[in-house]
């Protein structure tokens, strides 16, 4: 049963592209806890963002798998989300932010334990992610623009 997280580390904040269809975009961020052997990604919020993923396992699953990971259904998901977070914080593109410390809390949807250790980690959680700095979370949900709401003048 998934469970609230919270913790204190290094976090990398970064845009990702998660629908090719309809350019949906959301802001993810990666951290670890347990010492590093649990990966945790959130979705940072954005208001107004109507393409936000809900839960990320389900965006990993419609990705595909050729058969890059082993394991159950739901462990090669979380290889997906452990591979998209490591790979994001090692090669960053633009906008990436990257924090050495602050605190954060997760209000996890799913978890899973992986099959395996996988870029160091034995399990994944994720949900919605948020940080106990404001401006940190102004800038992170500044990285995904919100389209325009347009003005109709009667």
């Amino acid at each position: 049963m998934a469970k609230d997280m919270s913790g204190t580390g290094r976090v990398t904040i970064f845009p990702l592209l998660h629908d090719w269809e309809t350019s949906s975009r959301c802001v993810l961020v990666y951290t670890t806890a347990d010492n590093g052997m649990t990966a945790v990604l959130g979705v940072i919020p954005v208001e107004g963002n109507v393409h936000e993923p809900g839960d990320l396992f389900a965006l990993a699953g419609r990705h595909g798998f050729i058969g890059e990971w082993k394991g159950s259904h739901e462990q090669r998901c979380g290889c997906w989300l452990v591979a998209t977070g490591a790979g994001s914080r090692m090669v960053r593109k633009a906008g990436t932010i990257e924090v050495p410390q602050t605190e954060w809390s997760l209000d996890m949807v799913r978890s899973v334990d992986l099959d395996g250790t996988y870029a160091g980690h034995v399990r994944v959680a994720a949900g919605r992610m948020t940080l106990a700095d404001a401006e940190l979370m102004e800038r992170a949900r500044a990285l995904v623009p919100v389209p325009a709401v347009p003005v109709v003048i009667a």
